[in-house]
């Protein structure tokens, strides 16, 4: 049965996944969101830090002291998270265009620039409009001055999927026009800063002229701006995301991917990213208006319930390896445990290994969907909090849970109680594991 399993996922498995993780695309659009990963953990940590449970008077915690400075300074403490997070479509288009224009050997600093463009010129209308009295003060101008106002309305995690098409299209057009040499060239005397710009002029303007003709039809026939069309397409999917069954699936997929040797976590990233993210935002709007917090899978739920220790929540693992009295085991075990802390496993997963045993595969992939059920669970019934911040995925699992929900402690206990239970569940599996080695050692002598 192991080697028909080991010759299945040789001969069919493996191929398909190599060639999902060199897609060109998928790895421009995870490192889209890898580029803009530091300014959306910084805003969403200055959001949690502006939103602490210290203000309600009929909490334990309550602290006049902060309540009264958040009534006088919060709306301007609050404007680094509308320029981080508020606008992570920027950040995730530009890296987009940056990564994929890398991969076509293109500049990829006008690449970058080009992809920004493009999702600005469909997602952001700019018009001069009067400033009312009530906030001409937070502009800075007097009351009824009209200024030029950029509509930002699909910046934020709306406009993801909106960066994520027109950035790889408008690569595309460049990608083509420099293949077919339609771009302007200047003499080698020219600095290549300046050359390199020129270059980009008809690509610029090809982008114009279809983008502009499709924003125009779109505008005129359905009477929305591409971004809210694009959001009705794919309401479905977020929906149909945020329950239990789909985050198994991804889950299973993630962790046979492992099983298999590649790496599962960045194969999936660009689709996963982009869902939890899109989540993490609304959460995130919920929390800023006083609302009640609805989805689930958003931002950091599996580092903070299921990646704990790593994919296969292998902290229990190496904490049971620790334990082990076959030498080999404990050796690996002892080298494993402090990375298992941060959330990185590799020492785990080819030293045990994990990859190709089929031993611990069993735990390896049930252990997560069980925690991720649980968690599930317990969030939907406000057990636990809802993800409403942003944490590094190093954090350590409990310490993230705490951080990402918002300081509510209940959820740091249910993950240090999926790390004990991943412990005592690994236990015979990984004593069956060692019986196995025991044989192997036997029939060597």
């Amino acid at each position: 049965m192991n080697d028909k399993l080991m010759a299945f996922i040789e001969s069919k498995l493996l191929p398909i996944a190599s060639k999902i993780a060199g897609n060109r695309y998928l790895n421009a659009i995870r490192d889209g969101f890898v580029f803009a990963m530091p300014f959306l953990i910084v805003g969403s940590f200055i959001l949690l830090i502006l939103n602490l449970p210290f203000t309600d008077k009929s909490n334990f915690l309550y602290m006049e002291w902060y309540t009264n400075l958040m009534n006088s300074f919060k709306g301007d403490l609050v404007q680094p998270f509308y320029v981080s997070m508020g606008i992570m479509s920027l950040f995730v288009a530009y890296g987009i265009g940056y990564s994929l224009s890398g991969h076509y050997q293109l500049n990829s600093i006008t690449g970058g620039f080009l992809s920004l463009f493009s999702f600005l010129l469909v997602s952001a209308k700019v018009e001069y409009a009067p400033i009312a009295e009530a906030v001409s003060k937070s502009f800075l101008v007097d009351a009824d001055s009209s200024i030029p106002v950029m509509d930002v309305r699909f910046m934020d995690a709306k406009g993801l999927f909106v960066a994520i098409i027109f950035g790889i299209i408008s690569i595309e057009i460049f990608r083509f026009l420099v293949n077919k040499k339609l771009i302007i060239r200047l003499p080698e005397s020219v600095p290549p800063a300046i050359a390199k710009s020129f270059e980009l002029l008809i690509p610029v303007v090809v982008v114009i002229v279809i983008f502009q003709a499709i924003n125009i039809i779109i505008q005129k026939s359905l009477m929305m701006m591409i971004p809210e069309l694009v959001m009705k397409i794919f309401e479905p999917l977020l929906k149909v995301s945020d329950s239990l069954p789909s985050i198994i699936i991804i889950l299973l997929v993630i962790h046979i991917l492992w099983f298999a040797g590649l790496h599962g976590t960045n194969i999936v990233d660009a689709i996963v990213k982009a869902i939890t993210l899109s989540n993490l935002a609304v959460n995130q709007a919920a929390l800023q208006a006083g609302e009640p917090v609805t989805k689930i899978f958003a931002g950091g739920f599996f580092d903070s319930y299921v990646f704990i220790g790593g994919v296969g929540t292998t902290l229990g693992l190496a904490i049971a390896m620790v334990r082990s009295k076959n030498e080999h085991i404990k050796s690996i075990g002892k080298l494993s445990i402090v990375p298992a802390i941060f959330n990185i496993n590799e020492p785990i997963m080819f030293g045990a290994p994990v990859v190709m045993n089929p031993i611990l595969v069993i735990p390896f992939i049930c252990i997560p969907i069980i925690n991720a059920t649980i968690a599930w669970v317990f969030t939907k019934l406000n057990i636990i909090g809802h993800i409403v911040s942003l944490v590094p995925w190093t954090t350590p699992g409990p310490l993230a849970a705490l951080l990402a929900t918002n300081l509510n402690f209940a959820s740091m206990i249910l993950s240090l109680v999926l790390i004990f239970t991943s412990y005592l569940a690994y236990i015979p599996f990984l004593r069956a594991y060692e019986i196995s080695l025991e044989r192997e050692e036997a029939n060597n002598k």
